[in-house]
């Protein structure tokens, strides 16, 4: 066994580039980075708008505890960055992202609006049409009373008045 080990470490110091894969297989490896190419391809497509750390993280997950994924053994963020973000930092990109809330909720308050004044514009009309027909059937039904009154009249003995009825015809 122990000439089995002397010679794989005699291989590996005959290696230009070390092997800092861990115990991910190449396969894996592979794989992962054939999803951060679609992911970034998608993006430039406009299918999705995340950016390179978003798809870095959502592949190979979140680092944990404050070190770096990539970066080699034992490398946090503090020592690849070489400060802290600051709460300043934090607090202008918090101001951002409540700029960028406010925003839509502004577009959105304005499409609700124009969407009210459309609704009122289509009632205003529905109800002018309503109003029409309305008019349309008191005339009508006023014509119409008119020639029974007239039946009636000629039914009693009374006379028929062919001008009346013609001339409200032709106003309909």
């Amino acid at each position: 066994m122990e000439e089995k080990s002397k010679k794989a470490s005699e291989s590996r110091a005959h290696q230009k580039m070390p092997h800092y894969n861990g115990t991910k297989s190449f396969a894996r490896l592979r794989q992962e980075i054939d999803e951060i190419k679609k992911l970034k391809e998608q993006r430039d497509q406009g299918l999705n708008d995340k950016t390179d750390e978003k798809i870095f993280q959502d592949v190979l997950g979140k680092d944990t505890h404050g070190y770096l994924r990539a970066y080699g053994p034992g490398k946090s963020i503090t020592q690849h960055f070489k400060v802290k973000p600051s709460r300043l930092d934090l607090s202008q990109e918090l101001i951002e992202v409540k700029k960028k809330v406010d925003q839509l909720i502004e577009e959105a308050r304005k499409d609700a609006e124009n969407a009210r004044m459309e609704a009122e514009k289509a009632k205003k009309e529905v109800e002018a049409i309503r109003n029409d027909v309305d008019r349309k059937i008191e005339q009508n039904n006023a014509i119409w009373e008119k020639k029974f009154h007239q039946l009636m009249n000629f039914i009693k003995g009374g006379t028929y008045s062919n001008d009346d009825v013609s001339g409200n015809e032709s106003s309909s």
